[in-house]
């Protein structure tokens, strides 16, 4: 049977010298795990979309739960991104996520293919190291949101109170308090909000899926907001990420 999706390469090994395994990122069943014969040959029609977030139109022929790549159509590389080893490690680690977070055939509002190219793209045109903070900002906290843990940020839980100068998230409930309602005894977890980072991480949340990314804060804001989204977003998904890691550990700042 021959199936046609809209997918983007997330992960691929080598089978011996000329054929290699794809896994595709897909809306409509989660991540599909294909193999790519002669893929490698330099004449294959392969080989432009069988590359490390390669974004194609993929025939497969399936056979019980096996796919095989057909043909494919490339619809964008991004390969730029393979230009600067910061944005490579940034774009692996999306990879990742959504290659061991993204549910097996489950409908979701937003596009995860859609979303995943938005992330590739705006991580490929980030200028500077705090837009590429933003960008992974926007890409954690976002992605929480289609996997089902919405922080509510449209007020203090307490009082519904929508601005203050100063506001607290509690990411353990996702919920924002702010400063007048606050207990200051409080030891759970927490972090401070300023206006510039609240009103981003509602921009996140809010916005349509092509506007998610459409924020900018200062330098130190980026800083303060990336800890948020990591944390909130590794503890939902409760595990860690090997790209992550070495993401951190060869960034500039």
């Amino acid at each position: 049977m021959l199936v046609t999706y809209d997918g983007i390469v997330v992960g691929r090994r080598e089978i011996g010298e000329n054929s290699c395994f794809l896994d595709i990122l897909t809306d409509e069943q989660g991540i599909i795990e294909a193999t790519a014969h002669g893929a490698k040959k330099i004449n294959s029609s392969l080989l432009g979309s069988a590359g490390l977030f390669s974004y194609a139109t993929f025939c497969l022929s399936r056979n019980r739960d096996r796919y095989t790549v057909n043909s494919a159509r490339p619809k964008r590389s991004f390969h730029e991104l393979g230009s600067d080893i910061e944005k490579l490690a940034l774009g692996s680690y999306f990879a990742q996520a959504v290659k061991f977070c993204t549910p097996q055939e489950q409908s979701q509002q937003d596009s995860v293919v859609r979303f995943f190219a938005i992330s590739l793209y705006e991580a490929e045109q980030a200028k500077d190291p705090a837009r590429l903070r933003c960008v992974r900002s926007a890409f954690e906290l976002r992605y929480s949101c289609m996997l089902g843990y919405f922080p509510d940020l449209r007020g203090c839980s307490n009082c519904g109170r929508f601005e203050h100068e100063e506001m607290f998230f509690l990411p353990d409930s996702g919920e924002v308090i702010c400063g007048d309602c606050f207990d200051r005894g409080y030891g759970g977890s927490y972090y401070v909000l300023t206006p510039e980072i609240l009103e981003a991480m509602r921009n996140i949340v809010y916005a349509k899926l092509d506007r998610a990314f459409k924020f900018a804060v200062s330098d130190g804001g980026a800083a303060v907001l990336e800890k948020i989204t990591e944390n909130y977003f590794l503890a939902r998904t409760e595990r860690t990420f090997p790209a992550l890691d070495y993401y951190k550990g060869i960034r500039i700042v």
